[in-house]
């Protein structure tokens, strides 16, 4: 005789096993998951940092560009004896050149000339660029601008009237018709750039 009570069905649960393993399953793949997030964000940093260096190079060279493509043959008078030359390389001078360049912004319309004495210099492995409002100046501060750190040389090349590379410059009035420069950095190594001048 059949009873009308219903069946029990025979459900199962998990065994203490089971859950053991399906927890040691799932650390490791939390454990794995982890490790990828770390490794792609240490990648995103070095690339960050990086990019950072490399905008800062870019930015250095641009500078020495736009300064460069304007200079002009304007002597300094110093005030002492004769005049400095207009341009001058590794002579007399702290830095490595030092020139008179045209282009000097002027936003807040003061009474001064448009013209700006300016010198490049390496100094701690440092790339610093000097600037005097007043080409004239004799005891003047200059406005001092850090352009690039990690520098382990920088050196330029002179290109003459005669079409003859010169470590040095030595005209009172003329400037060079073009200039190489060779700059040995600690992360890019060694960088040449070639900038006509006339």
């Amino acid at each position: 005789m059949m009873s009308d009570a219903p069946r029990l069905k025979n459900n199962q649960g998990f065994t203490l096993l089971e859950l053991l393993i399906a927890m040691v399953i799932f650390s490791f793949m939390t454990v794995m998951a982890y490790g990828a997030l770390n490794n792609i964000l240490t990648s995103n940093e070095v690339i960050t940092a990086q990019e950072k260096k490399l905008k800062k190079l870019q930015r250095a060279m641009m500078i020495i560009d736009r300064d460069l493509h304007q200079i002009v043959s304007r002597p300094r008078q110093s005030g002492y004896n004769q005049p400095t030359q207009a341009f001058i390389a590794g002579q007399d001078i702290e830095g490595l050149i030092e020139f008179t360049r045209a282009g000097n912004p002027n936003p807040m319309g003061l009474v001064r000339s448009s013209l700006q004495r300016v010198q490049y210099a390496v100094q701690d492995k440092t790339l610093i660029r000097k600037s005097w409002n007043l080409v004239d100046h004799i005891e003047a501060d200059p406005v001092v601008m850090p352009l690039l750190n990690d520098v382990e040389s920088l050196k330029f090349r002179f290109l003459d009237k005669e079409n003859s590379w010169k470590n040095g410059w030595a005209e009172k009035i003329l400037v060079p018709r073009a200039i190489e420069i060779t700059l040995e950095h600690k992360h890019w190594g060694k960088i040449v750039r070639l900038i006509s001048i006339q």
